[in-house]
């Protein structure tokens, strides 16, 4: 069974899901999206593989980072593409009991290399646990990027799959600390941790 957060963006989604993924870093597969900054402003967001370890949520820009797919306002869903691509792979593992997606629901389900990627780790054996961009979430991209509201075609039809096979919480300030609890529980349970300690 899949589990996956949504709320108002700088919530604290990822934050929470960090806290109870880290210390089991080795046993997750997937991707994570990182913030870039510039100056204290928020110019980019940068698509990276999770392979035992997690990166930072934000990072300063350089210009030699990889991985990019918005900035700016420019888009290159290619990046987004290769990086669900090279996830999938990485969830073959038999390390991987969990897969990470954070965050999923946004302007890459208009590719269908990325759809299509997502739809088979969804089907898959292996449990995901992720951040799912809301339809308010989403407006607010679609309207600062001045993009079309064919956009919400396949997030509209790809979300009843997202919870049907698992579990879509709303995360707000009230509930944080009971939804911090419930991913410990859940994490502890994918993994087969003993909690009788």
């Amino acid at each position: 069974m899949h589990l996956f957060l949504q709320g108002h963006p700088r919530i604290g989604k990822s934050t929470l899901l960090r806290k109870a993924l880290e210390p089991f870093a080795s046993s997750i597969a997937g991707f994570v999206t990182q913030r870039l900054g510039c100056d204290g402003e928020i110019i980019g967001y940068r698509s990276l593989s999770v392979a035992g370890v997690m990166p930072p949520l934000e990072a300063e820009h350089d210009v030699n980072q990889t991985g990019i797919f918005l900035f700016k306002s420019k888009i290159d869903i290619s990046v987004l593409e290769r990086t669900i691509l090279q996830a999938e792979q990485s969830t073959k593992t038999p390390k991987c009991k969990l897969i990470l997606l954070d965050e999923v629901g946004g302007v890459e389900l208009k590719s269908e290399v990325f759809k299509k990627a997502l739809l088979r780790i969804l089907g898959g054996e292996k449990p995901c646990i992720g951040v799912w961009k809301s339809t308010p979430n989403l407006s607010h991209t679609i309207s600062m990027l001045k993009l079309s509201s064919e956009y919400y075609n396949p997030h509209d039809g790809l979300e009843p799959m997202i919870q049907s096979n698992g579990e879509l919480l709303t995360v707000t300030d009230e509930n944080k600390e009971n939804i911090q609890r419930h991913l410990d529980m859940y994490v502890q349970r994918v993994l087969r941790l003993d909690t009788r300690a």
